[in-house]
């Protein structure tokens, strides 16, 4: 078959686009696939996820299909995203036409459908903001089409200014036009159908590889593998580790990756005096060595969908602490793979970090747990998953 996955970017850091890279180098194997990307060809770096040569990758000019020049038009369809996204005046069925002509113009539609048709794909995957205007020309497209979540519902519906704030009836109107829409979890699907009666499918995401090499369950250090921004809980985070340190002078906490909050989070770390203890990476290709290196894995998020990184600490034989929210309950084992402290208590979390760091059984245990709850997310039964559905959607 012929693939396409259309995606914003795929040569940078995130989940998104490492699950994303990691489906297209398997499913290259017995297929053609390209991913469509909104990226320039000099950022091109096959080898931040070890994208396959095979895949192709198509750099999307995106002037080429959207009208940039100040016109009224342009100015009345700016006008409404705003006015819409500060006070949803246009989320109601009546306006989904005015709405979705401010968010994807008829002129731009049109010229996405006579591209896409002429490249022939068999099936075309869009993941987040890209679903609904996937779904908004699925009807007149050729290919077979699939929107792909990649976080909870309410990380993309209920946090304003992001994804799908405010959109919810042009999320009713133009999601069903999809094939398929692929969700992360059971949670996901009850909400899709409890708030906007949307039929969805469940897909979760595998883990990115499988290590011979193992984490050394004694080794006192922390470590979170995160993007800094907001959704993350680094500050969260900090008053955790602050109120940690206050009843353990020995573990310390590496931090890898970075993003818009760099400077803020290493201000707050300084404030909170546990600077000395915590240490910023940045990003890294070699991510192993700091798993290896480390004996417990943080994740503090505010919401997430299906989190890449517990696969892979549980890959490590890492256990993981994580507030109890969104599909968390459904990955980590409360007690046996981790702990789930109620969501966002940072004393909590405090509590299960000391009781982690402190009873070297337990630590030991839950490292076995983890190795063994790993093989659960093997890259082979999301492959054979993603195949049935290919094969269930090109005989409808």
């Amino acid at each position: 078959m012929k693939i396409c996955i259309w995606v914003t970017k795929i040569f940078d850091l995130g989940g998104t686009k490492r699950v994303v890279t990691l489906l297209a180098n398997e499913l290259v194997k017995e297929h053609d696939v390209t991913i469509m990307v909104y990226q320039d060809r000099f950022r091109e770096d096959r080898t931040m996820y070890h994208m396959s040569e095979d895949i192709k990758v198509d750099f999307i000019d995106n002037d080429a299909f959207v009208d940039r020049h100040w016109t009224p038009a342009f100015g009345a369809r700016f006008v409404i995203k705003k006015l819409n996204e500060n006070y949803g005046i246009f989320n109601k069925k009546c306006f989904n036409h005015i709405l979705g002509d401010a968010l994807f113009p008829k002129k731009t539609r049109d010229r996405w459908v006579e591209y896409l048709n002429q490249q022939d794909y068999d099936i075309i995957i869009t993941t987040a903001a890209l679903s609904l205007r996937l779904g908004m020309i699925a009807p007149r497209l050729n290919a077979k089409t699939i929107g792909w979540q990649h976080n909870c519902y309410s990380g993309y519906v209920d946090v304003p200014k992001v994804v799908f704030w405010k959109q919810e009836c042009l999320l009713q109107e133009y999601l069903p036009q999809l094939d398929r829409y692929i969700v992360l979890s059971d949670y996901d699907k009850r909400d899709y159908q409890k708030f906007l009666g949307i039929d969805t499918e469940v897909k979760i995401n595998p883990r990115s590889f499988v290590s011979e090499k193992k984490c050394n369950p004694d080794a006192k250090r922390f470590l979170m593998a995160t993007r800094f921004v907001y959704a993350k809980g680094l500050d969260l985070m900090m008053q955790s580790f602050e109120e940690f340190c206050k009843q353990d002078d020995e573990w310390e906490l590496d931090i890898i990756g970075d993003g818009e909050l760099w400077d803020e989070i290493l201000a707050e770390a300084r404030k909170r005096h546990v600077d000395k203890r915590v240490h910023f990476i940045g990003y890294t290709n070699e991510p192993e060595k700091y798993y290896l290196n480390s004996s417990v894995f943080l994740l503090p998020s505010r919401w997430e969908g299906w989190p890449m990184v517990i696969m892979e600490a549980f890959e490590f034989g890492l256990p993981v602490i994580a507030y109890h929210m969104g599909a968390m309950d459904l990955i980590i084992d409360d007690q046996k793979t981790g702990f789930l402290p109620e969501a966002f208590d940072t004393h909590k979390f405090t509590e299960a970090m000391l009781k982690l760091a402190h009873d070297d059984e337990l630590r030991h245990q839950m490292h076995r747990n983890a190795i063994e709850k790993s093989a659960d997310f093997n890259i082979d039964k999301a492959v054979v998953a993603w195949n049935d559905l290919f094969n269930r959607l090109m005989k409808e």
